[in-house]
């Protein structure tokens, strides 16, 4: 989960809609692919998150009772597998491609990980290598063409989450976004309230509309994830949309 605080209490933005705000942002990307590589990409880029209901996993509430930012560590220290696995199993099910790309992306935002002392993720991220091998066998593309559509689903999740956690600085300051699937780094910043740019831009539309979808819970503490899940089901499903303008 995104988890900001908020006036009220919580807001809560789940990994779902970050993904979806993703994809969105992905589908208006300039790059020329055939349908069947950018609509694999497109949902691998999409759900590369999805995987189980957040709302009642427990490593999301803090000892404190209080919802837990995906970037705050885990008092636990250890990794709860079963959301990768289920991402890559809903991935594989839909083709090599897709599974590709998402192996790629575990790796990429959970290999640092391997420094510690989870020995099942070690495990797992080695049999995704081997995986990765196995698949790329299979698949007539070359490694850099492999790569370039890698960047592509890390630039538009790295944008998504920009967005998502409220990071793009205010009063036009530049920032940089990731490095783009043609080698680019790109700079976002705002050019109005709610209105993004991007440099050099990269879209096929001069202007185009996208959203996340949030909750704001107003309880601050819970006794059990079954608790904030039941409160987070009554809360209002609220709206965010961004304009993107050259």
């Amino acid at each position: 989960m995104i988890v900001a605080s908020h006036t009220k209490g919580w807001k809560i933005i789940n990994q779902r809609s970050h993904g979806l705000l993703a994809a969105m942002i992905g589908y208006q990307y300039d790059i020329d692919l055939p349908n069947d590589i950018i609509v694999p990409t497109l949902i691998a880029i999409a759900e590369h998150d999805d995987g189980v209901a957040e709302t009642l996993e427990n490593k999301n509430l803090t000892k404190a009772g209080a919802p837990r930012h995906f970037l705050v560590n885990d008092e636990s220290k250890k990794t709860d597998l079963k959301r990768y696995i289920n991402v890559m199993e809903n991935a594989t099910s839909k083709s090599q491609l897709n599974a590709l790309l998402t192996s790629l992306h575990l790796d990429f935002i959970c290999g640092d990980a391997t420094d510690g002392q989870d020995q099942n993720l070690k495990t797992f991220l080695k049999e995704q290598e081997k995986n990765r091998k196995d698949i790329f066998k299979h698949l007539n593309i070359n490694e850099k063409y492999m790569n370039r559509l890698y960047r592509l689903v890390e630039w538009c999740d790295a944008f998504s989450l920009l967005i998502c956690m409220d990071k793009i600085q205010p009063e036009g300051r530049k920032m940089e976004v990731s490095e783009s699937p043609d080698g680019d780094m790109s700079q976002t910043f705002y050019k109005a309230e709610k209105e993004i740019t991007v440099e050099p831009w990269v879209f096929k539309n001069d202007t185009f509309t996208v959203f996340y979808e949030y909750k704001i819970v107003e309880q601050l503490q819970f006794k059990s994830v079954e608790e904030f899940n039941e409160v987070c089901k009554k809360a209002e499903v609220q709206r965010e949309e961004f304009v993107f303008s050259k």
